[in-house]
């Protein structure tokens, strides 16, 4: 009798957790758990205690503010919000707390087709932070970021996006040659940093290198952006370990919680 019983909780507490995952698949912004609680028809200690369970092996991530969203296993390969929210909220603290240290504003950077985008972004103290704001598109061919996000791509798809969307000369340093910009991306990831030398805006520049997932692919770019008067690209490279150092921390706080 005992063990029917038992048997008949633990149906209960998955078919549960099925209405918290499906609701969480579905769901088009975060939710917290009274509002799971409430949707799924359960005690919020209930679907507490779900939630940390899911969060734990990966079904769902908890972002800062405490509510949650599909995680890994559930949607980050179909549904690139998902893990763009993701993402950001992992990349926040780290950015800023470099920022903190070397006095230079942040980028975090992902592709959407020929456009990159600024997904995340720290900002100084100055009056003034001469970085793009938050959400903007950068064209791929004329950023570090850019480099970074196509430089382990396959060779035909660069090729196609280099014929689609060709380069357009926004300064005299523009890379818009499709045979030269190639060979830079070898050796962007061969380097494993990319710098973008006045190439968007005259008397600009950044240093950029990638953010990685759990199994080493690259999912983002992270530079110090908004450099003045640099006077030669190599006078960057000091920043690379401190990039690197910032993009494992992002990367570990990404993928912590699914670490059983």
């Amino acid at each position: 009798m005992e063990s029917t019983v038992q048997k008949a909780e633990t149906i209960k507490m998955v078919e549960s957790a099925m209405s918290v995952l499906d609701l969480l698949r579905g769901a088009k912004t975060p939710l917290g758990v009274n509002a799971v609680a409430k949707t799924c028809a359960l005690n919020p200690s209930t679907a507490f205690r779900i939630l940390k369970t899911l969060e734990k092996t990966g079904w769902v991530y908890q972002l800062e503010e405490g509510q949650y969203i599909a995680g890994e296993k559930l949607s980050f390969v179909t549904d690139r919000n998902n893990f763009h929210i993701a993402l950001s909220d992992a990349a926040k603290c780290p950015m800023e707390q470099c920022t903190a240290r070397h006095g230079l504003a942040m980028n975090l950077i992902v592709r959407n087709g020929p456009d990159c985008y600024i997904l995340q972004q720290s900002l100084t103290k100055s009056i003034i932070n001469y970085v793009p704001p938050l959400h903007s598109v950068l064209p791929y061919y004329a950023c570090g970021g850019g480099k970074i996000l196509l430089c382990e791509l396959p060779e035909t798809l660069v090729d196609q996006l280099l014929e689609t969307h060709r380069p357009e000369a926004l300064t005299p340093f523009t890379i818009t040659d499709p045979e030269e910009y190639k060979r830079l991306l070898v050796q962007t990831e061969k380097d494993g940093y990319a710098i973008d030398f006045q190439e968007s805006s005259i008397n600009g520049s950044c240093i950029a290198v990638p953010v990685r997932d759990k199994d080493g692919t690259i999912i983002a770019s992270l530079s110090f952006s908004g450099l003045i008067g640099v006077s030669a690209p190599e006078k960057l490279l000091k920043y690379v370990p401190y990039l690197t150092e910032c993009s494992k921390v992002i990367t570990d706080t990404l993928y912590k919680c699914w670490e059983i």
